[in-house]
């Protein structure tokens, strides 16, 4: 019983501490020349999970008496681990890039007025993708990661990029969620409509 009551003080500490190590990191300046959240959040998940493993080993060494070893801090800190980024995937993230976190903001922002699908349309494209810029943001991240690649006008996707959409489609197939993200064929522009693209029409050749 001992054992057991130590090993889930170990496991507990371990995660509370390595969640208050990332939040905390979060809080100064390492790494803010990493402007993904999401890759900035996973080299700081890194460096908590170092500090929390450090601080588990001694603890794990004080407590041999209790029949610890230092080889269940890791264990312990594999779960904080797993834990925190399971909290950063879910919520930050989220927070950042959702458009239904950006709706609701605006409504909370706005709560004794009416929001129709026309409004929050308009709403969208006047300021999450005017005044935020959010689908240049978008881009740019994109070319960080290496999924598209700037031209002298416009962008592309890269083999990368189009290796991860695969990915995704089998992702989206496994969990049954909206395809259309994935396959956008259906819901592009048309060419037709698309001044300055090439004719498409019935006879033409593509290339």
């Amino acid at each position: 019983m001992r054992w057991l009551c130590a090993q889930a003080l170990l496991q507990a500490g371990a995660v509370a501490l390595g969640l208050g190590c990332f939040v905390l990191l979060f809080q100064t300046d390492l790494w803010s020349g990493v402007t993904i959240l999401f890759y900035r959040g996973l080299i700081l998940l890194g460096v908590a999970f170092l500090l929390t493993l450090a601080a588990t080993a001694a603890l794990a060494g004080l407590g041999r008496a209790w029949g610890l070893r230092r080889r269940d801090a890791l264990g312990a800190c594999v779960l904080s681990l797993a834990l925190n980024l399971s909290a950063f995937v879910i919520l930050p993230v989220t927070v950042d890039r959702s458009i239904s976190v950006f709706l609701l903001g605006q409504m909370a922002a706005h709560p004794e007025e009416r929001f129709t699908p026309e409004r929050a349309r308009t709403v969208f494209e006047t300021v999450y993708l005017g005044a935020f810029r959010q689908m240049e943001r978008r881009l740019s991240e994109q070319q960080a990661s290496g999924n598209v690649a700037q031209t002298a006008d416009g962008y592309v996707i890269t083999p990368q990029g189009r290796a991860f959409i695969r990915f995704c489609g089998l992702v989206a197939r496994a969990f049954r969620t909206d395809t259309r993200m994935i396959d956008a064929a259906a819901s592009a522009p048309s060419a037709a409509r698309d001044p300055g693209a090439p004719d498409r029409s019935a006879g033409a050749v593509p290339r």
